[in-house]
């Protein structure tokens, strides 16, 4: 996480993209108020339930979609990159984790990179931080969408 908070570009970005155009925070500053509402909501489920890993939980809430700072160009309209186009934020994402993290264990990255990869499937979950990942992605994309009554 460091290393990302340290880069400059990382974090401008953060702050000037949406989290997914057309569809919720699809907005600037929308990426960087999602990644926020996700962290905060893994935190607090964490703290409900303390066999989940905390620091990996948060660690995959706040760079679960990283990726989207490669795969979408400048506003106004915020197209995706040729390389985005291609691979998408999700397996961009996965890229710089890999790159950022190498000197990580290799059990703690792969769970990292897998809670990641998984974060719009959670059929595909295979621990409970990508589960939760899951829910709590669809639960911030949802509410910021759905009309409220």
């Amino acid at each position: 996480i460091g290393r990302f908070l340290a880069d400059e570009r990382f974090r401008a970005r953060l702050r000037e993209l949406p989290a997914s155009p057309d569809l919720h925070h699809d907005y600037a500053g929308g990426l960087l108020e999602h990644t926020v509402a996700v962290a905060t909501i893994c935190r607090d489920a964490a703290q409900v339930h303390p066999r989940l890993r905390p620091d990996l939980l948060v660690a995959a809430a706040l760079l679960h979609d990283a990726g989207r700072t490669l795969e979408l160009g400048r506003a106004p309209t915020f197209r995706s990159t040729e390389e985005g186009r291609l691979l998408g934020h999700v397996q961009l994402g996965i890229r710089l984790i890999e790159s950022r993290a190498a000197e990580l264990d290799r059990d703690a990255l792969a769970e990292l990179v897998h809670a990641v990869a998984v974060h719009h499937d959670g059929r595909a979950a295979r621990t409970a931080e990508a589960a939760v990942l899951y829910h709590a992605n669809q639960l911030d994309a949802v509410a910021a969408t759905k009309p409220a009554a």
